[in-house]
């Protein structure tokens, strides 16, 4: 980003303004000079907190940008995904959540048509995609976090790499556990059942890898199943799932011991719909059992 000399920010917009006006007024000036001009004021704009006046340098910086993909695709296009991620932030920042998905789903497709050229952009364009999936989390629009995690996966084509499939799956987890909260089973069952399957390729791919996560994602697979009334298909989840943390419990128990507690609370819970009440009395012992122990553990 261009700074003026002294670096206070108010000089750097000053200095910004100058050069946006510059290069409106020079018709020999590329196209792709404005759009950056443009994009680096709307920056320093957000950076004071002047969302109003940032989102309208915002607008022109993507309509510079757009207007210089015309004759030079290739160099403006970086250019124009910048500016849409800036502008995407803008209005998340003024609670115009869906708009800002919308605009992150854009500049990730124009991203992506570039290419090989993408390559040196593309941690920032993860980057902007990891943020947006945790601020849409964080005011609870799931249904945004999860397509910002398939639009990061999409960035990589037919290979994407485990970090990126094991995020999604995670994610996948939290908006089941959030549908659920809402009472849409049915929507929590789709999610959960599609993060299982994403946590079981994970393991094919890697010997003993990504087990914590397939036992999360059948325990919460386990409760859904249960919940629209699947008990023994819910069972069957529950029982791999406690198979699979019982072995990763001596290796890992600060991870391992919350997970299993919370799926053995779905099995009893399962076990007593099937009118099968001496072995949820025993998982029960062991609940308490557990919970004791997982009292006794240190701080993570």
């Amino acid at each position: 980003m261009v700074s003026s000399p002294n670096g206070s920010a108010e000089a750097d917009i000053e200095f910004l303004r100058t050069a946006v006006a510059s290069c409106r007024a020079d018709p020999t000036a590329a196209p792709k000079t404005l759009a950056s001009a443009l994009n680096d004021l709307a920056g320093r704009l957000y950076g004071l907190d002047r969302l109003d006046e940032a989102l309208v340098v915002s607008d022109e910086a993507v309509e510079a940008a757009k207007l210089a993909m015309v004759d030079s695709p290739d160099s403006a296009r970086y250019v124009l995904v910048s500016a849409q991620i800036n502008r995407a932030g803008g209005w998340l920042r003024q609670g115009d959540v869906v708009q800002a998905g919308e605009g992150l789903a854009e500049a990730a497709d124009i991203f992506r048509q570039g290419g090989a050229a993408g390559q040196p952009y593309l941690g920032p364009m993860i980057e902007a995609l990891h943020r947006a999936a945790l601020a849409f989390s964080e005011i609870g629009h799931w249904d945004l976090a999860v397509r910002m995690r398939r639009l990061t996966l999409d960035l990589f084509g037919e290979a994407p790499p485990a970090p990126a499939v094991q995020i999604l799956s995670l994610t996948l987890v939290q908006a089941s556990n959030a549908a659920a909260g809402r009472d849409e089973a049915a929507l929590a069952l789709v999610l959960a059942e599609e993060a299982v399957g994403l946590a079981r390729l994970l393991t094919q791919t890697e010997a003993g890898g990504f087990r914590l996560l397939l036992a999360q994602s059948l325990g919460n697979l386990a409760g859904c199943r249960h919940r629209v009334g699947k008990a023994e298909e819910g069972l069957a989840s529950a029982l791999e799932a406690v198979d699979l943390l019982h072995a990763l419990v001596p290796d890992n128990p600060l991870a391992a011991v919350p997970s299993l507690v919370l799926t053995l609370e779905s099995l009893s819970a399962i076990l007593t719909s099937l009118g099968l009440t001496d072995q949820a009395a025993s998982v029960e012992a062991q609940l308490e059992v557990l919970r004791d122990s997982l009292a006794r553990l240190p701080p993570a």
